[in-house]
Protein backbone atom coordinates (compact mmCIF):
# COMPACT_ATOMS: atom_id res chain seq x y z
CA UNK A 1 0.00 0.00 0.00
CA UNK A 2 1.44 3.68 -0.80
CA UNK A 3 2.11 5.96 1.52
CA UNK A 4 0.82 9.18 2.10
CA UNK A 5 2.10 11.99 -0.09
CA UNK A 6 3.70 14.90 1.72
CA UNK A 7 3.14 18.51 0.04
CA UNK A 8 6.12 20.80 1.01
CA UNK A 9 6.19 24.47 0.63
CA UNK A 10 9.10 26.99 -0.63
CA UNK A 11 8.87 30.55 -0.89
CA UNK A 12 12.33 31.59 -1.71
CA UNK A 13 12.45 33.13 -4.97
CA UNK A 14 14.71 30.49 -6.85
CA UNK A 15 12.17 27.98 -5.47
CA UNK A 16 11.41 25.92 -8.78
CA UNK A 17 15.31 26.06 -9.96
CA UNK A 18 15.93 24.09 -6.81
CA UNK A 19 12.95 21.26 -7.43
CA UNK A 20 14.19 21.17 -10.82
CA UNK A 21 17.72 20.35 -10.26
CA UNK A 22 16.31 18.03 -7.93
CA UNK A 23 14.44 16.21 -10.47
CA UNK A 24 17.38 15.83 -12.81
CA UNK A 25 19.52 14.27 -10.43
CA UNK A 26 16.11 11.74 -9.52
CA UNK A 27 16.48 11.33 -13.14
CA UNK A 28 20.03 10.12 -13.63
CA UNK A 29 20.45 12.92 -15.78
CA UNK A 30 23.29 15.97 -16.30
CA UNK A 31 21.89 19.18 -14.34
CA UNK A 32 19.80 21.12 -16.30
CA UNK A 33 20.59 24.42 -18.18
CA UNK A 34 18.16 27.58 -18.47
CA UNK A 35 17.93 25.96 -21.89
CA UNK A 36 16.40 22.99 -20.57
CA UNK A 37 13.69 24.39 -18.14
CA UNK A 38 10.33 24.03 -19.38
CA UNK A 39 8.30 26.39 -20.89
CA UNK A 40 7.00 29.18 -18.71
CA UNK A 41 3.21 30.24 -20.56
CA UNK A 42 3.11 33.07 -22.07
CA UNK A 43 3.95 36.42 -20.46
CA UNK A 44 3.26 38.99 -23.40
CA UNK A 45 6.94 39.94 -23.69
CA UNK A 46 7.43 40.57 -20.01
CA UNK A 47 9.71 38.46 -19.45
CA UNK A 48 10.11 35.41 -16.52
CA UNK A 49 7.14 36.08 -14.38
CA UNK A 50 8.56 36.59 -10.39
CA UNK A 51 8.00 33.05 -8.64
CA UNK A 52 5.72 33.06 -5.32
CA UNK A 53 7.39 30.11 -4.66
CA UNK A 54 7.26 25.95 -5.46
CA UNK A 55 5.07 23.32 -3.93
CA UNK A 56 6.85 19.35 -3.84
CA UNK A 57 5.01 16.56 -3.57
CA UNK A 58 6.61 13.68 -1.92
CA UNK A 59 6.16 10.08 -1.05
CA UNK A 60 8.47 8.78 1.49
CA UNK A 61 10.51 11.60 1.25
CA UNK A 62 11.29 10.86 -3.04
CA UNK A 63 9.70 13.48 -5.42
CA UNK A 64 6.75 12.53 -7.35
CA UNK A 65 6.25 16.27 -8.59
CA UNK A 66 6.14 19.59 -8.23
CA UNK A 67 3.92 23.33 -9.10
CA UNK A 68 5.50 26.23 -9.52
CA UNK A 69 3.88 29.58 -8.45
CA UNK A 70 4.55 32.29 -9.77
CA UNK A 71 3.12 35.84 -10.45
CA UNK A 72 0.21 36.55 -12.93
CA UNK A 73 1.45 38.78 -15.59
CA UNK A 74 -1.48 39.94 -17.01
CA UNK A 75 -3.72 40.16 -13.66
CA UNK A 76 -2.52 42.16 -10.67
CA UNK A 77 -2.85 40.46 -7.58
CA UNK A 78 -3.60 37.22 -9.18
CA UNK A 79 -0.99 33.86 -9.39
CA UNK A 80 -0.60 30.92 -11.45
CA UNK A 81 0.29 27.43 -10.87
CA UNK A 82 1.96 24.80 -13.15
CA UNK A 83 2.17 21.26 -12.01
CA UNK A 84 4.66 18.57 -13.27
CA UNK A 85 4.55 14.92 -12.86
CA UNK A 86 7.81 13.72 -11.82
CA UNK A 87 8.29 10.23 -13.55
CA UNK A 88 6.37 11.72 -16.87
CA UNK A 89 8.76 14.05 -16.94
CA UNK A 90 11.78 11.18 -15.98
CA UNK A 91 10.54 9.44 -19.40
CA UNK A 92 10.43 12.77 -21.11
CA UNK A 93 14.54 13.44 -20.47
CA UNK A 94 15.29 9.64 -21.22
CA UNK A 95 13.25 9.31 -24.55
CA UNK A 96 13.79 12.47 -25.65
CA UNK A 97 10.32 13.51 -26.54
CA UNK A 98 6.52 13.65 -24.23
CA UNK A 99 5.12 10.06 -23.64
CA UNK A 100 1.24 9.73 -24.58
CA UNK A 101 0.18 7.38 -21.46
CA UNK A 102 -2.93 8.62 -19.38
CA UNK A 103 -2.80 9.87 -16.43
CA UNK A 104 -2.40 7.46 -13.28
CA UNK A 105 -4.17 7.70 -10.13
CA UNK A 106 -1.37 9.11 -8.58
CA UNK A 107 -0.98 11.87 -10.93
CA UNK A 108 -4.58 13.09 -10.18
CA UNK A 109 -3.96 13.33 -6.32
CA UNK A 110 -1.12 14.55 -6.63
CA UNK A 111 -2.24 17.57 -8.77
CA UNK A 112 -4.89 17.97 -6.83
CA UNK A 113 -3.18 18.45 -3.69
CA UNK A 114 -0.01 20.70 -5.23
CA UNK A 115 -3.18 23.06 -6.52
CA UNK A 116 -4.58 23.17 -2.73
CA UNK A 117 -1.28 23.61 -0.53
CA UNK A 118 -0.49 26.68 -3.81
CA UNK A 119 -3.87 28.11 -2.90
CA UNK A 120 -3.05 28.34 1.01
CA UNK A 121 0.27 29.90 0.13
CA UNK A 122 -0.83 32.56 -2.22
CA UNK A 123 -4.32 33.27 -0.30
CA UNK A 124 -1.83 33.86 2.63
CA UNK A 125 0.91 36.08 0.59
CA UNK A 126 -2.22 38.10 0.05
CA UNK A 127 -3.25 37.21 -3.96
CA UNK A 128 -6.87 37.23 -4.90
CA UNK A 129 -7.11 34.53 -7.56
CA UNK A 130 -5.17 31.35 -8.23
CA UNK A 131 -5.14 30.70 -12.06
CA UNK A 132 -4.42 27.56 -14.26
CA UNK A 133 -4.71 26.10 -17.31
CA UNK A 134 -5.06 22.58 -18.19
CA UNK A 135 -7.29 19.24 -19.58
CA UNK A 136 -10.84 19.20 -18.31
CA UNK A 137 -11.13 15.61 -18.23
CA UNK A 138 -7.40 15.35 -16.96
CA UNK A 139 -5.50 16.24 -13.30
CA UNK A 140 -5.95 19.83 -14.20
CA UNK A 141 -9.73 19.55 -14.72
CA UNK A 142 -10.26 17.51 -11.63
CA UNK A 143 -8.55 19.53 -9.09
CA UNK A 144 -11.17 22.13 -10.52
CA UNK A 145 -13.44 20.21 -9.55
CA UNK A 146 -12.04 19.21 -6.11
CA UNK A 147 -11.34 23.14 -5.19
CA UNK A 148 -14.81 24.61 -6.77
CA UNK A 149 -12.83 26.43 -9.26
CA UNK A 150 -14.44 27.93 -12.56
CA UNK A 151 -13.51 26.77 -15.59
CA UNK A 152 -14.02 29.25 -18.77
CA UNK A 153 -12.19 30.46 -22.18
CA UNK A 154 -11.54 27.65 -23.80
CA UNK A 155 -8.72 27.77 -25.79
CA UNK A 156 -8.11 24.17 -27.30
CA UNK A 157 -9.12 21.07 -27.61
CA UNK A 158 -8.35 17.45 -28.11
CA UNK A 159 -10.08 15.10 -30.53
CA UNK A 160 -9.75 11.32 -31.06
CA UNK A 161 -10.55 8.05 -32.86
CA UNK A 162 -9.80 4.57 -32.79
CA UNK A 163 -9.03 3.22 -36.08
CA UNK A 164 -9.72 0.07 -35.97
CA UNK A 165 -13.36 1.35 -35.86
CA UNK A 166 -12.95 4.17 -37.91
CA UNK A 167 -14.93 4.43 -40.95
CA UNK A 168 -13.89 6.29 -43.94
CA UNK A 169 -16.63 9.42 -44.31
CA UNK A 170 -18.75 10.07 -47.05
CA UNK A 171 -18.25 12.68 -49.53
CA UNK A 172 -14.49 13.86 -49.43
CA UNK A 173 -12.55 14.58 -52.21
CA UNK A 174 -10.18 12.53 -53.83
CA UNK A 175 -6.41 13.78 -52.95
CA UNK A 176 -2.96 12.50 -53.91
CA UNK A 177 -1.26 11.84 -51.62
CA UNK A 178 2.47 10.30 -51.27
CA UNK A 179 4.19 9.03 -47.99
CA UNK A 180 7.64 10.87 -46.57
CA UNK A 181 10.29 9.09 -44.71
CA UNK A 182 9.66 11.48 -41.36
CA UNK A 183 7.39 9.79 -38.94
CA UNK A 184 4.24 8.85 -40.59
CA UNK A 185 4.06 11.58 -42.51
CA UNK A 186 1.24 12.28 -45.20
CA UNK A 187 1.63 15.11 -48.11
CA UNK A 188 -0.80 16.90 -51.06
CA UNK A 189 0.89 19.84 -53.05
CA UNK A 190 -1.07 22.12 -50.53
CA UNK A 191 -1.08 20.06 -47.01
CA UNK A 192 0.85 17.81 -44.92
CA UNK A 193 0.43 15.58 -41.37
CA UNK A 194 2.44 14.25 -39.33
CA UNK A 195 1.69 11.78 -36.34
CA UNK A 196 3.90 10.22 -33.88
CA UNK A 197 3.20 6.55 -32.72
CA UNK A 198 4.10 5.93 -29.25
CA UNK A 199 3.39 2.22 -28.22
CA UNK A 200 -0.15 2.32 -28.38
CA UNK A 201 -1.03 5.78 -29.50
CA UNK A 202 -0.90 8.08 -31.80
CA UNK A 203 -0.65 11.69 -31.76
CA UNK A 204 -0.58 14.62 -33.58
CA UNK A 205 0.11 18.44 -32.26
CA UNK A 206 -1.86 20.33 -34.74
CA UNK A 207 -0.31 23.55 -34.40
CA UNK A 208 3.62 21.56 -35.69
CA UNK A 209 2.54 19.06 -37.46
CA UNK A 210 -0.55 19.86 -39.72
CA UNK A 211 0.57 21.94 -42.15
CA UNK A 212 -1.90 23.21 -44.92
CA UNK A 213 -1.30 26.37 -47.00
CA UNK A 214 -4.31 26.93 -49.84
CA UNK A 215 -6.11 23.25 -48.93
CA UNK A 216 -9.68 23.80 -47.74
CA UNK A 217 -11.28 22.39 -45.02
CA UNK A 218 -12.81 19.15 -46.88
CA UNK A 219 -9.27 18.51 -48.87
CA UNK A 220 -7.35 18.14 -45.59
CA UNK A 221 -10.18 16.34 -43.87
CA UNK A 222 -9.27 13.97 -46.71
CA UNK A 223 -5.85 14.05 -46.22
CA UNK A 224 -6.13 12.87 -42.27
CA UNK A 225 -8.94 10.61 -43.01
CA UNK A 226 -5.55 8.67 -45.19
CA UNK A 227 -4.25 8.94 -41.94
CA UNK A 228 -5.83 6.97 -40.16
CA UNK A 229 -6.72 4.63 -43.13
CA UNK A 230 -2.43 3.90 -43.48
CA UNK A 231 -2.28 3.90 -39.60
CA UNK A 232 -5.21 1.01 -39.12
CA UNK A 233 -3.33 -0.81 -41.85
CA UNK A 234 0.22 -0.64 -41.13
CA UNK A 235 0.02 -0.15 -37.41
CA UNK A 236 -2.23 -2.32 -35.90
CA UNK A 237 -0.84 -1.57 -32.47
CA UNK A 238 -2.55 1.64 -32.02
CA UNK A 239 -5.60 1.93 -30.55
CA UNK A 240 -6.17 5.24 -30.68
CA UNK A 241 -5.13 8.50 -32.42
CA UNK A 242 -5.47 11.95 -30.89
CA UNK A 243 -4.98 15.33 -32.20
CA UNK A 244 -4.31 18.50 -30.36
CA UNK A 245 -5.89 21.87 -32.25
CA UNK A 246 -5.28 25.19 -31.15
CA UNK A 247 -7.00 28.02 -32.70
CA UNK A 248 -6.75 26.90 -35.91
CA UNK A 249 -10.18 27.17 -37.84
CA UNK A 250 -9.31 25.06 -41.01
CA UNK A 251 -8.07 22.12 -38.78
CA UNK A 252 -11.28 22.42 -36.32
CA UNK A 253 -13.49 22.04 -39.31
CA UNK A 254 -12.04 19.23 -41.06
CA UNK A 255 -11.64 17.26 -38.01
CA UNK A 256 -15.06 16.12 -37.46
CA UNK A 257 -15.37 15.83 -41.54
CA UNK A 258 -12.93 13.43 -41.12
CA UNK A 259 -14.44 11.22 -38.56
CA UNK A 260 -12.83 12.44 -34.85
CA UNK A 261 -14.94 13.64 -32.26
CA UNK A 262 -13.37 16.01 -29.28
CA UNK A 263 -12.79 13.56 -25.74
CA UNK A 264 -11.03 16.90 -23.93
CA UNK A 265 -11.10 20.68 -23.69
CA UNK A 266 -8.10 22.65 -22.61
CA UNK A 267 -9.37 25.29 -20.22
CA UNK A 268 -8.42 28.05 -18.25
CA UNK A 269 -9.61 27.84 -14.32
CA UNK A 270 -9.62 29.99 -11.63
CA UNK A 271 -10.19 30.06 -8.06
CA UNK A 272 -10.89 33.02 -5.62
CA UNK A 273 -8.60 33.32 -2.81
CA UNK A 274 -11.29 34.73 -0.02
CA UNK A 275 -9.66 35.01 3.41
CA UNK A 276 -9.60 31.29 5.26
Amino acid sequence: MNSELFFEWDGRPDADEHVIGEMYAAAGEPLYTADDEPEPEPTGGQGRPRTIGAVAARRDGALLGWAWVYEDPDHERDARVQATYVPRMVRRLKAGYYDLLPPAAEEFEMVTGLYRRAADEARAAGYRTLRWGGQDTGPDGQAATALNAHGHGEYARYWSTEPATWQPPAGLPDVQVHQLPAHLTLATADAEVSAVIDGQAAHINAGESIRHENAEPRALAALIAELVTRLRRDHPEVTELTIWEFDDAAVRQALPLAGLRITARTMDYELPLTPS
